[in-house]
């Protein structure tokens, strides 16, 4: 992907050597502090560590007490994985600031690296998800402000960080604005960004890195001494965040963050190929709204349809099955996310989570089911290509093709059941058949995929074969180290005294972090199908009506050497396989009496 996009953009400017080696040693550095930073969520997400409001001194001042007495401190990821403990602790609420916030963070160094790849090249566009981004950034800091570094330098040094990212952002805004009118009052896409937009990324990309710099440079000095008993911040759980009390907000702002950033790895990908209604930022949009400008075919016309939208459109309604029901379970249910049975078995809160329980379940349903029609769209489509190509394809690739295009069809119906059998202490049998219908799922998206990559006549590109790769080890993985914690939960309690272990905390057999990447992992690559699916030609339909049949189930369609095409429906079989030759149909025929 790296050396696609700096082919892409070749170096300009500043002397290409000088452009070069400032790009690779920024960037090794701003990739490590992405990671650096992205790996603090996983633990800041599942752990509720004490604040001075929650601290129990009965619970946490004896020996060897439970690391969530500590509360929250810098470097918490190296102190919840390996035990390393710090003395700067922090006062700010961790899921209104520091879970939103380090996910900012991550997408700007993101947005950052992709800049380096690319250049100047057309920074405008990447600027206007920036630019904002930055903006919201700085502004979540200011009532937080006087924590760490406020607190050990006795100056308002975050108030001047937050005035020195808007003054920027502004800059960057103006410089927009000459561009755009520049340009007669239309978008550059392709030309060479200006200087003051290319100034405001510098400055906002120095300025986001100077926490982490400093973290660092706390750590490799030695950092501060901890004191016994180790507390919380004193001041923890009455900071402005924390008394908003909407902890939700934050996490699904966190998810919604993330999740743009990395399609944009992607969209930058599918532009650089030449491909871009792969990508979810397409000009059309995404696939859902373009289904929903234009549900219907036009009559007597030829209509392209591309399976892979109705393939992309499934995708986008499960992830707005995700948001929405996550968004109504943490408002009107959030106690699930801490007292689950799938929390407990396996350590964290997968995706089925926000919706397993009412009354997000009432709303994922509908959603679900709009997903398996179209999925059955996806495969009606796909499989009238297959027929199409079927003279070029070998036996089995044609019929491994079929196959699995019904079975994914047939299962997509039967996928909302999983909102049926639910996972719940109170039922052991049913809480392991929808693990097990999970599961099943897991192996027959991957035999969609796989029939994709079969199907293709062309050597597939690396890129495709790196992700389905991927894809196919987390297929594989993920139901090993499900079964484990399944088979490990509590082997010797009988099913009905589940209900007894509802508040132990999770203990699971394989580690959660393990289970949690090769989980989210799996949904993240299955997100990424459209972009790595190899080449396949679009479907061409005409939907005809004859307006002058009689007799229901009779037509006297004719083509136009006046032969008809259709009979009686019981002699549908009989009919000329090739009726439309010479014509430009490649697809289907609709006959409406």
């Amino acid at each position: 992907l790296f050396r696609s996009l700096a082919a892409a953009h070749p170096p300009s400017g500043l002397p290409a050597a000088m452009n070069e080696c400032a790009r690779w040693v920024s960037v090794p550095i701003l990739v490590f502090f992405a990671l650096w930073n992205l790996s603090k969520l996983p633990f800041y997400w599942e752990n509720q560590p004490m604040t001075s409001v929650t601290y129990n001194a009965t619970e946490c001042e004896v020996p060897n007490p439970l690391k969530h007495c500590s509360g929250v401190m810098t470097q918490y990821n190296l102190f919840r994985a390996f035990g390393i403990e710090s003395g700067y602790k922090l006062k700010s609420d961790k899921d209104l600031f520091l879970i939103p916030h380090t996910a900012m963070g991550v997408a700007l160094e993101v947005l950052l690296v992709l800049a380096l790849f690319a250049g100047r090249t057309g920074l405008y566009v990447r600027t206007r998800f920036m630019l904002p981004l930055a903006a919201v950034f700085a502004l979540h800091i200011l009532p937080a402000a006087s924590g760490i570094p406020d607190s050990l330098a006795g100056a308002p040094l975050n108030e001047i960080l937050v005035v020195l990212i808007l003054a920027f952002c502004i800059l960057g805004w103006y410089g927009m604005c000459q561009e755009f009118k520049a340009s007669g009052n239309l978008v550059p896409q392709g030309e060479r960004s200006g200087r003051l937009i290319f100034a405001a990324w510098i400055g906002i990309g120095v300025l986001i890195n100077i926490a982490p710099l400093g973290e660092w440079g706390m750590i490799l000095s030695g950092g501060k001494a901890v004191t016994q008993p180790d507390m919380p911040h004193p001041e923890s759980g009455r900071d402005f965040y924390a008394k908003l009390n909407c902890p939700w907000i934050g996490r699904i702002g966190a998810m919604f963050v993330l999740f743009t950033v990395f399609m944009l790895i992607f969209d930058q990908y599918a532009r650089n190929r030449g491909e871009e209604w792969r990508s979810a930022f397409s000009k059309n949009g995404p696939a859902l709204m373009q289904i929903i400008k234009s549900p219907y075919p036009q009559a007597d016309v030829s209509n392209i349809q591309r399976p892979e939208l109705f393939l992309e459109a499934t995708g986008e309604c499960f992830l707005l099955c995700i948001v929405v029901s996550w968004m109504i379970t943490s408002i009107f249910n959030p106690g699930i996310f801490k007292d689950n049975i799938l929390r407990s078995m396996v350590g964290y809160n997968n995706l089925c989570v926000g919706f397993d329980s009412a009354p997000a379940r009432y709303f994922a349903m509908p959603l679900l089911t709009l997903q398996a029609v179209l999925a059955g769209r996806y495969s009606y489509l796909d499989t009238i290509r297959l027929n199409a190509e079927r003279a070029e394809l070998s036996k089995f690739q044609y019929w491994f093709g079929y196959i699995t295009n019904s079975i994914f069809a047939v299962w997509m119906l039967c996928f909302p059941m999983l909102l049926v059998i639910t996972a719940d202490f109170d039922n052991w049998s049913s809480t392991k058949i929808h693990l097990y219908l999970f599961m099943a799922t897991l192996f027959i998206m991957w035999l969609m995929i796989a029939g994709n990559v079969i199907e293709s006549d062309e050597d597939l590109e690396c890129g495709t074969k790196v992700w389905f790769g991927l894809f196919t080890a987390h297929t594989f993985l993920l139901p090993v180290v499900g079964v484990i914690d399944i088979l490990n939960f509590h082997p010797d309690l009988p099913p009905e005294l589940i209900y007894t272990i509802r508040y132990e905390h999770p203990h699971p057999a394989v580690p959660w972090p393990v289970t949690a990447y090769l989980d989210y992992g799996w949904f993240m690559l299955l997100l990424l199908t459209v972009v790595f699916l190899p080449h396949a030609p679009p479907v061409r339909v005409q939907f005809r009506c004859d307006l002058e049949a009689d007799t229901f189930g009779m037509s006297r369609l004719t083509d136009d050497s006046g032969e008809k095409i259709f009979k009686e429906d019981d002699d549908d079989e009989d009919r000329e396989d090739n009726a439309s030759e010479g014509s430009d149909d490649s697809g289907s025929g609709g006959v409406c009496a």
